[in-house]
């Protein structure tokens, strides 16, 4: 049976306070106390409970990631994997430990961030997948939390924010196909109450308006991000409405782009040829894609590491909230003719 706390403060006749202070590193305990409670612990192959450790230890920090909607989409996709790899690479060379939750809409109503976080001890916590409707972007404004959005903005006082320049990027993508004669288009939205979304959907109008190409001219596809649903609703239209239905789809991701290209390739058509295709978000696996797909890689590694770099910053040092931009590229492919 595994030695307990308890074990080792009877053996060393002290309490367990005194036990557990004395393992956490408190400066009231006395040396000598502290080394006689460390000898007993090693006689007695203690090993310290991490949760309970952490509840107590005042040089430990304990971080999260709270990942909002993972569990409601059907697909945990490559840009929320990229963003927790870059967070850990940051946080694992810090005094700090990390956890995930993934949380839904439900989750949210229950209970607000600030009881989220003290319910598992957490001294701060980076949100990612936060939508305009969730109940977490409308009590972040009054947390005491420290917190850092990605891909959202949430002003307070405590809270921070990494982003990329959706606006100016999805402006700059729809220029570069504009620039190829394409002014039939098709354009492929995300989720609807994502600030990304309606960040992109600004940057395309702007190309539009300076080209003065109506935006009640293009053609409309919802499919909240989702491969499967892009595929779904692209191969009806094309059956429906054959070359018709426009020149280009400009997509709000990657994974829609690619549901795209499928559907386009299995309705008999080729990419450039008879429609032109663009992404977003720089996915590693749009290089496996014929022909490569033209994209705006959002650096989603970088994003995450500034992220928790931020969250660290503003936990350890109490430093002012602040948002970040992540820089961007336009990454050029083959999937863009010109008329």
């Amino acid at each position: 049976m595994p030695c307990s706390i308890r074990d080792v403060a009877k053996k060393a006749k002290v309490s367990v306070a005194t036990v557990s202070k004395a393992l956490n590193g408190y400066q009231d305990i006395s040396e000598e106390t502290r080394k006689h409670i460390q000898e007993v612990a090693d006689e007695l192959n203690y090993i310290p409970n991490a949760s309970a450790r952490n509840l107590s230890a005042k040089n430990i920090k304990n971080v999260a990631i709270i990942a909002s909607g993972l569990i409601e989409e059907d697909q945990i996709d490559e840009f929320s994997m990229a963003l927790i790899k870059g967070a850990y690479k940051y946080i694992s060379n810090l005094d700090m430990t990390i956890a995930m939750y993934s949380i839904t809409s439900e989750d949210q109503e229950k209970r607000s961030f600030d009881q989220f976080c003290k319910e598992y001890s957490l001294s701060g916590a980076l949100i990612m997948g936060l939508k305009t409707t969730d109940n977490y972007y409308k009590n972040l404004k009054q947390s005491k939390i420290p917190y850092v959005t990605i891909d959202v903005k949430v002003d307070s006082r405590v809270g921070g924010s990494v982003v990329t320049d959706d606006e100016k990027a999805f402006e700059e993508i729809t220029q570069y196909v504009i620039d190829k004669n394409h002014k039939n288009l098709v354009l492929i939205y995300g989720r609807k109450s994502a600030f990304v979304t309606l960040n992109r959907e600004k940057g395309f109008k702007n190309a539009l308006r300076r080209n003065n190409i109506d935006f009640k001219n293009v053609t409309k596809i919802y499919s909240e991000f989702m491969e499967e649903e892009t595929y779904s609703q692209v191969k009806k239209l094309l059956i429906e409405n054959g070359k018709n239905i426009g020149t280009a789809f400009i997509c709000m991701s990657d994974l829609m782009a690619f549901g795209a290209i499928r559907a386009i390739k299995e309705c008999g058509y080729k990419i450039p040829k008879d429609f032109s295709v663009t992404g977003y978000d720089g996915m590693s696996f749009i290089k496996y894609v014929e022909p490569n797909i033209t994209t705006v890689n959002q650096n989603m590694v970088q994003k995450g590491y500034e992220a928790a770099k931020l969250l660290s910053d503003m936990v350890e040092n109490n430093s002012e909230s602040k948002s970040i931009n992540v820089d961007y590229q336009l990454v050029l492919g083959e999937s863009v003719k010109k008329l």
